[in-house]
């Protein structure tokens, strides 16, 4: 039976018991595999339902009608670093995008007598609508992926805010 937090203090937290057990029993699930708790306990060594209890009990972990899910708000040092670590990860790929042209233009300029488009047959016309065509299309992808990569975060950012909101 769980004395601390009592049931009763946390009915309010969740629609009905039931809710509130399922509630419980994920987030214990969730700890067994690996999640870090999101606050330090009082009580030496708990075990995880009792975490779990605690955890909903301050408020950390929420419960939202209609949502299967757990939410479990991060801290917004995790966000911020997280971001960071995409920004990050997004120069590298262009620094090495930027390296690639420069290696594959010196290697063109290298090649000795007719250029390498007249080597394949296409006009100088030709090849100035090709790269025209080639760097829009790879601009419109880098775009698509990094409103996908926004749409990713926000929704993490979103359900942080309006845990927030309930829990106060």
């Amino acid at each position: 039976m769980l004395t601390h937090p009592s049931t009763e203090a946390l009915l309010p937290m969740a629609e009905n018991r039931y809710v509130l057990a399922m509630l419980a029993s994920r987030r214990a699930r969730q700890l067994t595999s690996g999640a870090c708790p999101t606050l330090e306990t009082e009580t030496p060594a708990p075990n995880r339902v009792t975490l779990a209890c605690e955890e909903i009990g301050a408020g950390t972990v929420v419960y939202r009608y209609g949502k299967l899910e757990i939410i479990v708000p991060e801290h917004p040092s995790i966000i911020a670093a997280r971001e960071a670590a995409l920004r990050e990860a997004r120069a590298k790929e262009e620094e090495e995008r930027l390296e690639e042209q420069s290696r594959i233009m010196r290697q063109v300029e290298r090649q000795p007598g007719e250029d390498v488009f007249e080597q394949a047959g296409i006009s100088a016309e030709d090849a100035s609508l090709i790269a025209e065509r080639l760097i829009s299309h790879v601009t419109q992808l880098e775009e698509e992926e990094r409103k996908a990569q926004e749409e990713t975060l926000s929704p993490a950012v979103d359900d942080g805010a309006e845990a927030e909101e309930e829990a106060g």
